[in-house]
């Protein structure tokens, strides 16, 4: 989770990153401040991972605010002026997002100062305390949800989210696939698309580049880099799943 605030003398513009601010669950704004002295005074005493700032203010310039905040908060500069995108990035800024500025584009540059700034230990990762289930944590209030391995059909991932779907249900979590395939056991579960994570025990057919499970009619995409590892693995399964049978 990461801590940000808001600096732009232009109240629509506030109010557009509040929004967008407001549907990223990684992100949690703590304020936001038409005058960047004011800004500069709330980063004395409290902290703030990130702050998205405007370039032209009347009391203050965004580049004289990275100047005198060095080393106190990171920056992404929001601005309707392209000239000062070098200027911005000699001073090491996040990222510089242009006006008007698309929730698409405010998304990538938030996820790249996840990427950035948050450590390892930071992130929220699947425990598996046993070897039947994972527990994850399901959203931005840290409530904690317990999952039964056998229940899992598939997970999908897109960037730091996952859907994981299960007979009854499709549980978002704030995870990257990498972080969670890492917590499945390889016996079970198998990474057969960028995106997507399958049980092999519920797999039904294969046709062509994809995958059907078990009870679900929509074929799951199977990558070109992933299939023939995948399909190796599948008859490995199968024969061992017979065995013990």
């Amino acid at each position: 989770m990461l801590s940000c605030i808001i600096i732009d003398d232009e109240q629509h513009a506030i109010d557009l990153l509040k929004n967008y601010i407001d549907q990223i669950p990684f992100l949690q704004l703590e304020k936001s401040f038409s005058n960047p002295l004011h800004a500069i005074k709330f980063l004395n005493d409290h902290k703030a991972d990130v702050a998205f700032v405007d370039i032209q203010m009347p009391q203050l310039s965004g580049i004289d605010f990275i100047r005198l905040v060095q080393g106190k908060t990171q920056v992404v500069i929001t601005s309707a002026f392209k000239e000062y995108a070098l200027e911005g990035y000699e001073h090491q800024v996040l990222d510089y997002l242009l006006k008007p500025i698309t929730f698409d584009r405010f998304l990538k540059a938030a996820q790249r100062a996840t990427e950035l700034l948050e450590k390892p230990a930071d992130r929220p990762v699947a425990e598996q305390p046993a070897n039947s289930y994972i527990i994850v944590k399901k959203d931005t209030k840290n409530r904690l949800q317990k999952i039964e391995l056998d229940e899992i059909r598939f997970i999908e991932g897109l960037k730091n989210y996952v859907s994981i779907y299960t007979e009854q249900q499709k549980i978002i979590t704030l995870l990257n696939m990498k972080d969670l395939e890492d917590s499945l056991p390889r016996n079970r579960f198998i990474r057969i698309h960028k995106s997507y994570i399958i049980s092999l025990d519920k797999v039904r057919t294969v046709e062509g580049n994809f995958v059907f499970l078990k009870n679900f009619k929509t074929g799951i995409p199977l990558g070109e880099t992933y299939k023939a590892s995948f399909l190796n693995t599948l008859r490995n399964h199968q024969v061992g799943s017979k065995k013990n049978g």
